[in-house]
């Protein structure tokens, strides 16, 4: 597991309003007019290990998008609709103004705000080469984008250390394809030769190329390097000072290095590949210093291991099936228990236990969202001693979580209830469930993207005018991170859905300090035959997640004959998926639950 720890010298946490004054220091000193401040990490992770965490420390805000941009006088942060709650609660408005970047981007705000010159400051290694390129573009006519070392890293006392660990490596029997095979793919698709490279900078991408995890990032088994990928081989460039002193060889074909020869192995090659929006911009810099011939491409990889195989779809089966064996049992357990011993934080730890049952569970794949009653409204909440609510009887609880085993990751979210049932709890929740069996049950013609399929979840909600601020679905990985891209289902993704993508179906309902829900499966795309005559491909999800839902909160009269049909089919798969790994308490309990409507 990854591990942090502190220097010495941090004795005392300083204040929010401390920390500006540090980084504002250093804006004069650097003679800079603000500081652009993003989430993400040098290998653009999602979620980012605590040493990488320099947003959360200048803001306070720990949600898991965002970007802040800090001037001499005042500061602005950026987040989606997930923490439009949660980002109000954690940031201080008296420090910060909030935006939302789905209507206000930061480069769009400061081309509407900025009405005299200015300069403003940042990290090369934190922005992609397209990001730069274009906003220095839309901006020149009053910002100067300039390069310099990060200001946060320069104040922050403090700061965790990079605690990184070694890889491990994945067999065949789990990824269903060598590290062989991948690469043929890749030097088939980019046309390289002897003497070129193409760099990869996502760790999610390199550990899924060369069949290897790592313990560098919370809650996703990956790897934090970077990678150059030659016509037969791979090097990999790792920070871990353990390989400074001589290279190690992974497999035939996949050789470690320290991170210090990467850009003198650049500097080797005759000619430089690169994807231009996950590339840090610094890339850019050092190759037009050296000279050396570059083309810009789209990154090959990130649909190969989008389309999973056969193993690894076979491997994600059985990783739900033991997740909803976990699952289920807790389920049983918070129905059987007390409600007055109940809190949030009592069912994220208990939920963690009965995955921990199970010897291939690794840990969990996120943070478990454990919400009662208003906090539920909060999309990404987290819960802390501080905001640990008791379980009173009537509270809605949504519960999201998931599980990292060695076959495939979950990620299962389902609203439940211990005493009586309100109307329009009821209603509600009958309405975010038909957005679900609407996709779940869906055939499209092959050629669809996520942004198509979005509205068709929403609909429900919509006929009452009632929406919510997230994407219905996310693309999973396989014992990889949870979210894990480029497929999607949302409004704004315009990746063609294929045979082979996991994806999830989450829409939900969310009303301030009163309730939230949200109701999700994992599923993955798979052909189905046409109509006789046709010769048009068709697509249709199969569901992986095995959990029933809560039938108390189900209104029947609401749901159409088709609709029907689906819940009870899917709950009479549940049962019989389940069955022989439980004991007969368990089973009988489960029979119940899976009962026709």
């Amino acid at each position: 597991m990854l591990t942090q720890k502190k220097h010495k010298d941090s004795k005392k946490e300083l204040s929010i309003r401390e920390r500006l004054a540090l980084l504002r220091k250093k804006l004069r000193e650097c003679r800079i007019d603000a500081f652009l401040v993003p989430h993400n990490d040098m290998y653009f992770n999602e979620i980012t290990a605590p040493f990488h965490n320099r947003l959360e420390w200048i803001t306070g805000f720990t949600g898991s998008a965002g970007f802040a941009i800090i001037f001499k006088n005042s500061a602005i942060i950026f987040t989606d609709g997930r923490y439009s709650i949660q980002i109000r609660q954690e940031v201080n408005q008296s420090f910060f103004t909030i935006e939302n970047i789905t209507k206000n981007s930061p480069f769009s705000w400061l081309k509407k705000n900025v009405k005299k010159n200015i300069t403003i400051g940042f990290d090369p290694w934190l922005h992609s080469i397209k990001e730069v390129e274009t906003q220095k573009e839309n901006l020149q006519k009053f910002v100067r984008l300039k390069e310099v070392n990060n200001l946060v890293d320069s104040v922050w006392l403090g700061k965790p250390i990079e605690a990184l660990a070694k890889p491990f490596l994945r067999p065949y029997k789990l990824s269903g394809e060598t590290t062989t095979q991948k690469i043929k793919k890749i030097q088939k698709k980019l046309n390289l030769y002897e003497e070129q490279g193409f760099i990869l900078t996502c760790s999610d991408s390199i550990c899924w190329l060369a069949n290897i995890r790592g313990e560098d990032i919370p809650n996703s088994p990956l790897m934090n390097c970077y990678a150059i990928v030659h016509h037969n081989h791979v090097c990999i460039y790792s920070m871990k000072d353990t390989y400074k002193d001589s290279p190690r060889k992974l497999r035939k074909n996949v050789v470690l290095k320290h991170f210090d020869v990467f850009f003198k192995d650049i500097k080797k090659l005759k000619k430089v590949l690169f994807e231009p929006t996950t590339t840090p911009f610094i890339l850019k810099k050092k190759i037009k210093g050296h000279s050396i011939n570059s083309e810009r491409v789209c990154n090959p990889v990130s649909l190969f291991k989008a389309k999973k195989n056969r193993i690894e779809l076979k491997g994600s089966i059985k990783s739900h099936e033991k997740d909803g064996v976990a699952v289920l049992r807790f389920l049983r357990w918070f129905k059987s228990t007390k409600v007055n011993t109940l809190d949030e934080i009592r069912l994220v730890k208990k939920l963690e236990q009965f995955r921990k049952i199970n010897p291939s569970f690794y840990y969990n794949s996120f943070d478990t969202i454990s919400a009662a009653g208003s906090n539920a409204a909060i999309t990404h909440y987290r819960v802390s001693p501080k905001s640990n609510k008791k379980i009173n009887p009537t509270d809605l609880i949504l519960v999201d979580s998931g599980g990292q085993y060695l076959e495939g990751t979950t990620d299962v979210t389902r609203t439940i209830i211990k005493g009586r049932v309100l109307p329009e709890q009821k209603f509600l929740y009958t309405k975010v469930l038909q957005g679900l069996i609407c996709l779940s049950k869906l055939r499209w013609p092959a050629g669809l993207t996520g942004k198509e399929l979005d509205p068709l979840a929403r609909y429900f909600l919509w006929e009452h005018s009632l929406d919510y601020d997230h994407g219905t679905g996310h693309g999973v990985g396989v014992f990889s991170n949870v979210h894990q891209g480029p497929q999607g289902i949302s409004r704004l993704n315009t990746i063609p859905l294929n045979p082979g993508m996991i994806l999830s179906v989450e829409p939900g309902v969310y009303l301030e300090g009163k309730l939230g829900i949200r109701l999700e499966n994992l599923v993955y795309v798979k052909t189905k035959c046409g109509y006789s005559g046709q010769k048009k491909e068709f697509l249709e999800f199969e569901t992986l997640t095995l959990v029933p839902f809560e039938k108390k909160l189900i209104e029947k009269k609401l749901l159409s004959r088709e609709e029907l049909h689906w819940l009870n089919s899917y709950h009479h798969n549940v049962y019989k998926k389940l069955g022989p790994f439980l004991n007969v308490f368990e089973k009988t309990w489960l029979r119940d639950a899976c009962k026709i409507l």
